[in-house]
């Protein structure tokens, strides 16, 4: 795996003294792989799962040696860094000194009056805290740093953005004002995304002990989590948690991670290791590929490709379509459960002058059926799903009205 390298000492010129042309293309290059090429963590990925993800239960570093390092790295990032560059030479697939090497570069420049470097240690804090992740990283405690380095990142976005706003004014800077405009409604998107998904998270560690943090769910662990539910053994320990609170915590974690556009190729993997024969894995999997999806369509619409939304749009339908067909025989407690049906509602309603009239009435046709099989089948404390649905019949039956 390759790594960047650490920020350069030798930057000393502030971000404010730097060509506007050049800021603005530093402040429209936000964390999405469609913006920015620094942010396309694809390529990282091991070439085939498990030829490179740690064994199921090895532990290259003990979680004592692990503890130290963690609290050194908060209390002494400068030192802690060249300790854990040591280390990564020793274990080059272990993706804690990854997160570990990101936290302590972000301690290293967090009271940087160079904003300039301040901004490129943030970038490199969060890619590299966003590797570990990718690179079977999983964990509480990872993802839990990540999101506070991607909200102090997004900070920095927006601060510097506001900055030049009162900079692009004038009709010489019409282009440039256009495009500014762009990505402050893209950076409010991933703000609003990652609030809902720091919320997911927040919940889900109350659930567990923080002693539990550091425990790595792989993606070896989550196949064989979902392998004992497939063969009635939920109760089978999968490392410290049993295959049921495995899957659970996990879809939680993935659910979260999917309102973050750089760790979309995780999710990639998760689509291939997790789903099964059983309604309740195929159903978590297609809400956590449905969220992805969800945030990937209102970015192509903030970006104004069509041919990405009409692509997009089509997949989260498909995919929910074929969801709902699992539930024929079933009745709806839980909202993963519910959610295919009301995600066919919302693409159509989104995807509304996106795509031919035929095509959408079709879309529209089907999410209706939906929405009644959904309140047939609502098994929810008072109604909760049906009382959704019914608004989305309103909006669907608006719009055949109006395609008629």
């Amino acid at each position: 795996m390759s790594v960047p390298a650490n920020p350069p000492e030798q930057v000393k010129i502030n971000f404010d003294h730097l060509p506007l042309a050049k800021r603005l293309e530093e402040v429209n290059g936000l964390p999405i792989p469609t913006s920015s090429d620094y942010w396309q963590l694809a390529e990282f990925l091991p070439k085939q799962i498990g030829k490179k993800i740690r064994k199921l239960f090895q532990k290259d570093l003990t979680e004592a040696e692990m503890s130290d390092l963690r609290k050194q790295a908060i209390q002494s990032p400068g030192k802690t860094q060249g300790e854990i560059q040591r280390l990564k030479k020793l274990h080059p697939d272990n993706p804690d000194l990854l997160m570990l090497s990101a936290i302590c570069t972000y301690g290293m420049n967090q009271n940087s009056a160079n904003n300039a470097k301040m901004f490129l240690a943030l970038k490199l804090a969060a890619k590299d805290a966003a590797l570990a992740l990718v690179n079977d990283g999983l964990s509480l405690y990872n993802v839990d740093n990540f999101y506070r380095l991607y909200h102090i990142l997004l900070e920095r976005y927006r601060r510097e953005a506001e900055k030049l706003e009162k900079e692009v004014r004038g009709e010489k800077y019409a282009a440039q004002r256009a495009k500014l405009a762009t990505t402050n409604a893209l950076l409010n998107i991933l703000v609003s995304e990652k609030e809902k998904g720091q919320g997911i998270l927040d919940h889900m560690k109350k659930r567990v002990m923080s002693s539990s943090y550091p425990h790595y769910f792989t993606f070896a662990r989550i196949s064989k989590a979902c392998q004992s539910i497939d063969e009635q053994r939920p109760k089978e320990m999968i490392g410290h948690f049993n295959a049921q609170d495995t899957i659970a915590v996990v879809y939680a974690v993935g659910m979260s991670i999917a309102r973050v556009p750089i760790l979309h190729p995780l999710l990639d993997r998760f689509n291939q290791v997790m789903g099964g024969s059983t309604p309740n894995l195929e159903l978590r999997r297609v809400s956590i590929l449905s969220a992805q999806h969800f945030l990937q369509l209102i970015i192509a619409v903030l970006d104004e490709d069509e041919e990405r939304v009409k692509r997009v749009g089509r997949a989260i339908f498909a995919e929910n379509h074929a969801a709902t067909q699992i539930l024929d025989n079933l009745q709806i407690r839980q909202p993963y459960e519910a959610d295919p049906f009301l995600n066919m509602a919302l693409v159509t309603e989104m995807g509304s002058g996106a795509f031919d009239t035929e095509e959408h009435f079709r879309m529209v046709s089907l999410a209706l059926h939906a929405q009644d099989t959904l309140q047939k089948k609502d098994m929810s404390k008072d109604g909760v799903f049906s009382n959704s649905a019914y608004a989305h019949k309103r909006k669907l039956s608006a719009m055949v009205k109006e395609e008629a």
